[in-house]
């Protein structure tokens, strides 16, 4: 993409900017008290997360760009304290000067390596012009942050870019993100965390979330309460863990379904044949989200687990159900739902699975499953429930 055309890509992103999001005032720094998720609640939703602090060359100008710097590494020490410990790969990269991800002078703060908290904490804790200027000294020539990224085998990817407008403007990470979406396709998932309320900054960010195909941006102040923080770590690190099999019945003890849960306490009896169900005999599959105003599948793991049991099950038909957030007017948001209901069926009938076996239809805002208030119960409403049918 060349420089002109990427200039048009941008005023026309522009029009469409958040309202108001520049001239909002940052809110001051308070005490925070993490909010603890139950681990065991939850599996990964990533393999690797990778944290960028991309606002080094800015806090070499004002007191005020010196204290957006503390603010980012106040917002990455506050999500450490709330990603749950599930065998993460990490990574925490800085910059010296200038901007963001190809450039050659990234510092790597800590990994990548197995996930400890107290370790990355350290790493943070050197984020400073002179802890990253005693590392440059020691280290020599360090490395695009790309290819740190791109190295080993790090499979699904969290890329959480704590960046301000200067250097999302000015940087080169829109090329950046399209080389490693274009080596990481479908694993790579973008986050950016703006510290600022520039508008221009936040049509760049949305743009970088749009390249990567999965993500969401938001801004620094979004997420600066515990509860807040809760739903982000949630949607960027977490899925719902699959509930355990239970054990196989015991003699004398029939199982109608062969699920392996015993009809006696079997809540979901005629479970598809090769259906993973949990201690209840019930088989849960988690939903299918969407970015805001979109109804394009960002994630079909879910869907292929589905659609190995609907062709498993040649007679099994089921419902997909759209749902929305309320950002926008209900009549839109009941369009909306339709649409994204629509796209999985269209899936799974490009996938070989009779039509008339799928029907589609959207709820709009009205059946929320998470709060609206807060950007993670949004990001979990935009939804596309499976139900399948039990036939008795």
């Amino acid at each position: 993409m060349n420089k002109r055309y990427w200039s048009v890509v941008l005023a026309l992103t522009l029009v469409g900017s958040l309202a108001g999001c520049a001239g909002k005032q940052t809110t001051p720094p308070e005490s925070f008290q993490p909010v603890q998720v139950d681990p065991t609640a939850y599996s990964r939703k990533v393999d690797t997360f990778i944290v960028v602090l991309d606002t080094a060359s800015s806090m070499e100008t004002t007191y005020r760009k010196r204290l957006e710097t503390g603010r980012a590494q106040a917002i990455v020490s506050r999500m450490n304290r709330m990603i749950p410990l599930l065998d993460y790969r990490a990574e925490l990269m800085a910059f010296d000067s200038g901007s963001c991800l190809s450039c050659e002078d990234a510092v790597v703060l800590y990994g990548p390596a197995p996930y400890n908290r107290d370790e990355f904490a350290a790493g943070l804790a050197g984020y400073s012009t002179t802890g990253m200027a005693k590392r440059l000294s020691s280290l020599g020539a360090s490395n695009p942050a790309s290819r740190s990224i791109l190295q080993g085998n790090p499979g699904r990817v969290a890329l959480i870019v704590v960046s301000d407008s200067e250097n999302m403007l000015h940087g080169r990470a829109y090329k950046t993100v399209q080389k490693l979406q274009g080596a990481l396709g479908d694993k790579l998932c973008i986050y950016p965390i703006l510290m600022d309320r520039d508008c221009d900054g936040r049509a760049v960010t949305d743009a970088i979330v749009k390249v990567g195909g999965c993500g969401f941006a938001v801004n620094v102040d979004d997420i600066a309460t515990p509860d807040a923080m809760a739903s982000y770590v949630k949607e960027v690190f977490l899925r719902p863990a699959a509930g355990p099999v239970a054990a196989a019945p015991a003699g004398g003890d029939p199982d109608s379904d062969g699920d392996g849960v015993p009809d006696s306490r079997d809540r979901c009896p005629n479970t598809p044949q090769g259906a993973k169900v949990n201690a209840d005999g019930c088989w849960e599959l988690s939903g299918v989200y969407f970015d805001s105003d979109q109804a394009v599948i960002r994630d079909t793991r879910v869907l292929d687990e589905a659609l190995a049991i609907l062709k498993a099950n040649p007679r099994l038909t089921g419902e997909v159900q759209g749902h929305t957030d309320s950002t926008a007017a209900a009549e839109y948001n009941q369009r909306l739902s339709e649409a994204r209901a629509g796209a999985v069926r269209d899936y799974f009938t490009k996938q070989g699975i009779a039509p008339e076996r799928i029907r589609a239809t959207g709820f709009g805002e009205t059946r929320p499953s998470a709060s609206n208030d807060t950007i993670g119960g949004r990001a979990l409403n935009r939804r596309v429930e499976l139900h399948f049918d039990v036939r008795h």
